[in-house]
């Protein structure tokens, strides 16, 4: 056998998931389950590189992982065992053989973040962990003003988390489209870039609630609200 190259598609409600990333013995990640699971099926550790991490309570419906493996198993058998074996939390939408110079982080072109916001008076039971409940009047059309100024390139270090700002060096980013759509009582939003910086997406938002709103200072709009929709290479 020879080792080959496995291209995965994730989806996963991040609520009850401490990020990505694999940490600290007893937190629940989405990269120890997942490689737990692959060890199951391949009888030896494997390594999984994501397109990038996602933070405790992030959602996602096209993340994007790879990992290599020296197996005879077919990418389909491998998607059915995986989804047998994951929680019902985490799904494998796809599996595909690549080259083995694929990289998930790597060969990144751009990612598509979407922020959902429910604009009513009153919570939602099915919503609750999906979108960010604010109760307060937003002026979309202010937002959207603001929005036309983000796009493009620029230095996003005002949106990057504090705790990273002498981390990251080059905090330049191409933001190449940021929509605000309205559908029913729910604000999407949702950017297009070449990469994000930590909390990017989150304090972008935090922004933009604070000019819809027109009185609020900005603040980082909390985790749950936020998905990675799909990942381009």
């Amino acid at each position: 056998m020879t080792v080959r190259n496995f291209k995965l598609i994730l989806e996963y409600d991040g609520t009850n998931f401490s990020g990505w990333q694999t940490q600290s013995e007893g937190l629940r990640t989405i990269q120890n389950h997942l490689e737990e699971k692959l060890e199951r099926i391949f009888k030896k550790k494997v390594h999984c590189q994501a397109s990038g991490r996602t933070d405790s309570g992030v959602h996602a419906l096209g993340q994007v992982v790879h990992f290599k493996a020296d197996t005879d198993i077919k990418p389909s058998l491998i998607q059915k065992a995986l989804n047998s074996f994951l929680d019902r939390d985490l799904s494998v939408v796809t599996v595909q053989e690549v080259p083995l110079d694929f990289h998930a982080q790597k060969n990144v072109k751009d990612k598509t973040y979407r922020y959902t916001i429910l604009n009513r008076a009153y919570p939602s039971a099915l919503w609750r962990d999906r979108a960010y409940f604010y109760p307060h009047k937003l002026n979309l059309s202010a937002m959207r003003k603001k929005a036309k100024d983000l796009k493009g390139t620029h230095d996003f270090k005002p949106f990057q988390s504090a705790s990273q700002r002498s981390r990251i060096k080059n905090t330049v980013r191409t933001v190449k489209n940021l929509s605000i759509v309205k559908e029913g009582d729910l604000v999407h939003i949702s950017i297009t870039a070449d990469g994000f910086l930590y909390k990017m997406v989150r304090n972008i938002t935090g922004a933009l609630i604070s000019t819809g709103n027109g009185r609020l200072q900005p603040k980082t709009a909390p985790s749950h609200g936020l998905c990675l929709m799909s990942v381009r290479y």
